[in-house]
């Protein structure tokens, strides 16, 4: 699906003030109903005028939009009943201290059985030294090793989110966001011992054949298209894991995305990865709602998974899984109550709270040093 890129003129700082310039509060407040109304209508207008051109135009990817057979909601429905549907979220919460940052992550798992929700927590909690041994050492690494704390405390939050959820006795598995995000196939600065743990688990999954990894979609112009297009209840695939992963690991000039940093050997083992997984991913474009979601599912159970997207996130509401009912947020309810309960169980404040009260409890002086001046705010 290619795109088609036309390039418009960037305002200046001039030109945007010439047509919105500084005004009183009172002259704001006055005109702000009518000025957010005209913005909402105009998006409104734009979106059916843009929905009409594609339409007419990209016969490629109408020809590919599909929706779920009745039998595959038939199955996704008694799935839903009787088997045992598993959901995972996380939450990390880093504390960062002048030894290191301080971390605690929390992952939840939502699991069905017929009328019966289980709800499993698990809870990692320890501190990432910043390996410093002097002062110089100390000063010279603070940017770089904060910058690595938090994606390898995000890399462990979601590496525990997939391998706590494979471990768990279940026929289908939901993730929230990517089957491998960012986090994990960059190798969380230590590739060379990240990436064959990580690889090794996702082959697990698409062993299983049975998992739906839900993320936001993304702002890819193609996608966009797409999203437009589709109606509630429909789906496309737009792509497989193998196209993904290629542009992470060589990069993409039009979009100014780089090659990932990867020494020869670790560069080596992620194409054998890709080789052998890539192709047994597909990445589909789904809508329960009017908020479009990319899933990543196993390429022979593309219409399956599908079905068992838009049951959880309709029929598990009690809304009809054609995508007729109106919804905010046509999204599956085991992730959003992982999500909810982890983000209550978890919440990062409490934690940082905690600490911070510890350290005035050990010390005022070192308490003030370590705590962000803004949280001292009045």
């Amino acid at each position: 699906m290619p795109a088609t890129n036309s390039i418009t003129p960037r305002p200046s700082i001039d030109d945007v003030l010439r047509t919105a310039p500084w005004v009183s509060l009172e002259v704001h407040l006055n005109t702000l109903h009518e000025r957010v109304d005209g913005s909402i209508q105009t998006a409104h207008r734009l979106r059916e005028q843009f929905r009409t051109e594609l339409l007419s135009s990209r016969q490629d990817i109408i020809e590919q939009i599909r929706r779920p057979s009745r039998e595959a909601f038939a199955k996704a429905e008694e799935t839903f009943r009787r088997g045992i549907i598993a959901a995972a979220d996380g939450t990390v919460a880093p504390v960062p201290l002048l030894g290191g940052t301080k971390i605690q992550i929390g992952v939840v798992l939502v699991s069905n059985r017929g009328d019966v929700v289980d709800l499993v927590t698990r809870v990692f909690e320890t501190e990432l030294s910043s390996g410093a041994s002097t002062a110089g050492e100390f000063f010279s690494n603070l940017r770089t090793s904060r910058k690595i704390s938090n994606l390898l405390s995000r890399a462990i939050m979601l590496f525990g989110e997939r391998k706590l959820l494979l471990q768990h006795q279940t026929e289908w598995r939901l993730l929230h966001g990517e089957l491998i995000p960012h986090e994990l196939r960059t190798g969380a600065t230590r590739p060379e011992h990240n990436l064959p743990p990580t690889f090794d688990l996702i082959h697990r999954y698409i062993e299983t054949g049975k998992f739906i990894a839900v993320s936001e979609a993304s702002d890819d112009v193609d996608i966009l298209n797409a999203a437009i297009i589709l109606e509630p209840g429909e789906y496309i695939v737009i792509r497989s894991l193998t196209d993904t992963l290629t542009t992470f690991l060589e990069g993409d000039s039009q979009t100014g995305q780089a090659a990932a940093n990867f020494v020869e050997r670790d560069r080596k083992r992620f194409r054998e990865f890709l080789a052998a997984a890539g192709p047994k991913v597909a990445v589909v474009l789904i809508k329960a709602s009017h908020k479009p979601f990319l899933i990543e599912c196993h390429s022979d159970r593309v219409e399956e998974s599908v079905a068992m997207f838009l049951t959880d996130a309709l029929w598990s509401r009690g809304l009809a899984t054609d995508g007729s009912a109106f919804t905010v947020r046509g999204f599956p309810f085991h992730i959003d109550l992982a999500d909810q309960v982890a983000r209550t169980l978890f919440k990062g404040s409490d934690f940082r709270n905690f600490v911070e009260s510890r350290l005035f409890d050990l010390g005022l002086e070192a308490g003030i040093f370590d705590i962000d001046p803004r949280r001292t705010r009045a």
